[in-house]
């Protein structure tokens, strides 16, 4: 039977051969080969031999790079396990997963994952000849582990699991084995693993805290288990690859939690659940999330929990879910320090004792240890294992029926339409290769059609809800409700584990429709998402001018300023050639240099650059040559973490600040210094104690009250800082700043957990310079929002709006609250300028559509005023 895959799919199997994700292809039949254990197997040594401890032993970490060694060994030995790297990571560590089942299998999966995929995408296929293909083929279950690498047990209960699996001989591991292929990432996050692992042994008979204290991702810390819908770095990029790869029947998540509550969650996971994922995927992973649950119980492991802390609302997080695969989490309770015993302050049994259908045998001991957290870990797993491989036939039929009616569709909508038309057309383009990368087809319209009653123009892109993967596709650009469920009248909502509206085309700044009733158009299948195509004009005898819309003119501010070029932004709309140009435009002289540099930002974006024949006469800001930014990044702060990412990405002259900044004049070495999300005064002031770290972290060490003064001298000397989140409080009691922050704090009056709010710009401001006059912006509860006091010296850039409907996409009560209230405003402090935003703006960079506020804000605090463009 030939496979049929999608044309992205191909396109994700290229990219993904060619960083080692792929084995070649075998035989398209089962080769008769023998299923015995190869003699070398005997020779693999147990985790303890190996190691030199027992897996589990408290105050013991085996190292990522001792592991990973015992893993290639094992592979080298055991004809049941394969060892593979994808690619590296982003701190150049490898990204290695592995293989595991029978050797029959193993000979034949490239056969056996060609009928995942087939099932996946059954364009053309009988439920006949589905049945069959799932009666021929094996579930795929992949086994993903810390991802947070402070929850370390998991990945050294794999150890374990693997040698067992590997070594052992008898009728269950042979039949886990035969019934079933493992793809097993023993860590999702490999950089972190290493850092946690290595200063964990390192501080051993230290006076030093035992966790690592900065980020443990490079940049998104914690968060990396939140870019499961952006992507924005390569780690998740090579595990949706295996996905793409492989098409898993189920997938098994091993986390940790905190340390007092329940011993292990497993699934059910508790209301609500987004109706955009599958019901048999729900059905699915609570049937798994059971087994292993049931198994636990049966093994004598008490605490376990489920329909509890954790639901289904989390497209940050569940990619699996949408894609029709069961996600199965599981979150055991931590140790004290890592890897030590905790033990309850008043010798009562950890975590709720109230005995419930969720939670049927409460754990009964005071005490709780890491080779507890390993033990729990590898009863579940071998629990799931098996039950994946007993429910092969109808996980696998199941795939097929999640996609089968997909692709026969007939809800609301029909399609979604992203005109050609677009205020941001760099906003668009990141919109459609986001969904492209998460394997979304994507069509666009060689001629002009009408659907439900609009015209669209040729070049327009059409998502339509007929294909495999349409509820992803749903998930991400629909308008999002969060449903009020309570357990009484009287009761508060059952509140969201995370946030709770996650548009895409909203957090871009993109426009897109949706149309419910079929329509015909001319459309062609996209085999990969460019930037539009905007040639060059020809070179002008004037000037090159740039329109203020679009967020990717942060790129065309940091790559003329790299390139030396000089730039100026208008300080009022003008027209040019018959076209108007917004407050905030980019002048640039017409040189081959800046030609060069323009063109090639042009390309990278869709964003149309214009020739003058003459500059205009316009009054604005000429932008001061060679900006140089400070990033006060605070240690283990992910904002601060996501900001450093975004400047290397757009490439800004920027530094991560550190105490030794302070030892001179702060003017000598910055003109824009940032304060992201999560620095507050004692951050500054005191920072992280020397004592506790050793010195290479000593960078984060406070400045004390003379730092601070030094950082107020800073901006009246003519500095400018910018502050976003609760890091605006922080500026505001530094310089007394005429606002109040008027919130309440956050209660079930007040509830807006991560959704998008309405406000409106002063597109005349030029920190809301290229911005519409209103959109959505994204809001968290623990946002501050300000009542100005003295509106004489504040300048506001974005406000909301005074009256009306404010959330667009998620939940709010009483948002109400912020009518009127200012997000964004500027400060005339001595010669400098301060800017604050009581959002983040750069929210893990998922809100796109406002990073523009942030680089103007940048850019603009060092610029001169002057009456005309200076072009040399």
């Amino acid at each position: 039977m030939t496979s049929r895959r999608p044309v992205f799919l191909s396109l994700l199997i290229a990219v993904v051969v060619a960083v080692g994700l792929f084995s070649p292809a075998v035989s398209a039949s089962a080769p008769n080969v023998d299923k015995s254990l190869s003699s070398s197997a005997k020779s693999i040594p147990t985790p303890k031999n190996y190691f030199g401890f027992a897996m589990g032993t408290s105050g013991q970490l085996a190292t990522n790079d001792k592991m990973m060694s015992y893993l290639k060994l094992t592979s080298q030995k055991s004809n049941r396990v394969k060892y593979y790297v994808a690619g590296k990571t982003t701190m150049g560590n490898d990204y290695p997963y592995l293989t595991i089942s029978s050797p029959n299998n193993l000979r034949d999966i490239d056969r056996l994952a060609a009928i995942n995929r087939r099932l996946s995408d059954p364009r053309g296929l009988s439920d006949d000849e589905a049945r069959s293909l799932a009666k021929q083929g094996k579930p795929f279950l992949l086994i993903q582990s810390a991802i947070h690498s402070t929850e370390v047990g998991n990945t050294q209960a794999l150890m374990d699991v693997v040698h067992r699996l590997a070594t052992e001989q008898s009728d269950t591991v042979n039949g886990m084995l035969d019934k079933a292929v493992l793809i097993v990432v023993p860590s999702q996050n490999p950089d972190g693993t290493k850092l946690v692992n290595d200063y964990f042994n390192e501080t051993a008979g230290t006076s030093y805290r035992r966790t690592y204290p900065d980020l443990y991702h490079k940049y998104t810390g914690h968060d990396d288990n939140r870019d499961w819908f952006m992507f924005t770095q390569v780690e998740p990029r090579y595990y949706i690859g295996l996905l793409a790869k492989y098409r898993p029947s189920a997938v098994h998540i091993l986390h940790q939690m905190g340390a007092n509550n329940d011993r292990i969650f497993v699934p059910p996971y508790k209301d609500p659940f987004d109706p955009s994922i599958d019901p048999r995927v729900v059905q699915t992973t609570s049937e798994l999330g059971l087994g292993m649950g049931g198994a636990l119980t049966r093994d004598g492991k008490k605490g376990v929990t489920w329909s509890s802390t954790y639901d289904w609302w989390l497209p940050s997080v569940f990619y699996e879910p949408y894609h029709g695969i069961p996600n199965v989490l599981t979150e055991i309770a931590s140790a004290k320090d890592l890897a030590y015993p905790n033990t309850s302050a008043d010798g009562k049994p950890l975590g709720p004792q109230d005995q419930r259908t969720n939670r049927v045998e409460p754990y009964d001991s005071a005490t709780w240890t890491l080779e507890q957290i390993v033990a729990y870990a590898k009863t579940a797993t071998f629990a799931n294992i098996e039950n994946v491989g007993k429910k092969g036939e109808d996980l696998l039929y199941n795939m097929y029926q999640v996609s089968r009616d997909n692709l026969k569709w007939k809800g609301d909508p029909y399609a979604y339409v992203v005109p050609a038309d677009q205020r941001d057309p760099y906003a668009a383009y990141e919109l459609l290769n986001t969904l492209q990368t998460g394997q979304i087809e994507i069509e666009r319209a060689t001629k002009p059609f009408t659907a439900n009653g609009k015209e669209y123009a040729a070049g327009s892109h059409v998502i339509r809800m007929t294909q495999p993967y349409s509820r992803w596709a749903d998930a991400l650009l629909k308008i999002w409700e969060y449903p009020e469920i309570r357990a009484c009248e009287e009761c508060p909502i059952t509140r969201p584990y995370d946030v709770t509206g996650h548009t895409l085309w909203m957090l871009f700044g993109a426009s897109v429709d949706k149309v419910s009733k079929p329509f015909n158009a001319s459309l062609q299948r996209v085999a990969k998402v460019q930037p539009a195509a905007v040639p060059m004009p020809p070179a002008p005898r004037g000037a090159y001018l740039v329109q203020p819309s679009s967020y990717g003119v942060g790129k065309f501010l940091a790559g003329l300023q790299k390139a030396g070029v000089p730039t100026f932004r208008t300080a009022k709309e003008f027209t040019s050639g018959g076209t108007k140009f917004a407050p905030g435009s980019l002048v640039v002289p017409p040189t081959e240099q800046a030609r060069s540099v323009l063109t090639g930002l042009s390309q990278q974006t869709g964003i149309a650059v214009h020739g003058a024949d003459k500059a205009p006469k316009v009054e604005g800001f000429q932008l001061k040559s060679g900006t140089k930014i400070g990033l006060f990044r605070g240690l283990n702060n992910m904002p601060g973490g996501w900001l450093w990412w975004l400047f290397e990405q757009y490439g800004v002259n920027s530094t991560n600040m550190g105490a030794g900044d302070f030892a001179g004049d702060l003017n000598d070495k910055y003109d824009t210094i940032v304060l992201p999300q999560g620095i507050t005064r004692n951050t500054i002031v005191n920072g992280i104690p020397k004592a506790e770290v050793p010195e290479r972290f000593h960078w984060a060490a406070g400045v004390g009250e003379e730092g601070l003064e030094k950082l107020r001298d800073f901006v009246e000397d003519g500095g400018t800082l910018v502050a976003l989140g609760n890091a605006s409080e922080t500026a505001r009691g530094l310089f007394d700043l005429p606002v109040k922050d008027t919130l309440p704090n956050p209660d079930d009056d007040f509830f807006v957990p991560g959704s998008l709010v309405e406000q409106e710009f002063d597109t005349t401001n030029p920190v809301a310079w290229g911005m519409p006059e209103k959109w959505p912006v994204w809001f968290h509860t623990n946002d501050a929002a300000f009542e100005v006091l003295d509106p004489a010296k504040a300048k506001v850039a974005a406000k909301y709006p005074a009256s009306g409907e404010l959330v667009k996409s998620g939940y709010g009560a009483g948002a109400d609250k912020l009518h009127g209230l200012t997000d964004v405003a500027s400060f005339e402090i001595g010669k400098g300028d301060v800017v604050i935003a009581g959002t983040q703006v750069t929210y893990r960079t998922w809100s796109r559509g406002t990073i523009t506020m942030l680089f103007n804000a940048m850019y603009q605090g060092p610029s001169t005023k002057v009456a005309a463009p200076k072009l040399n």
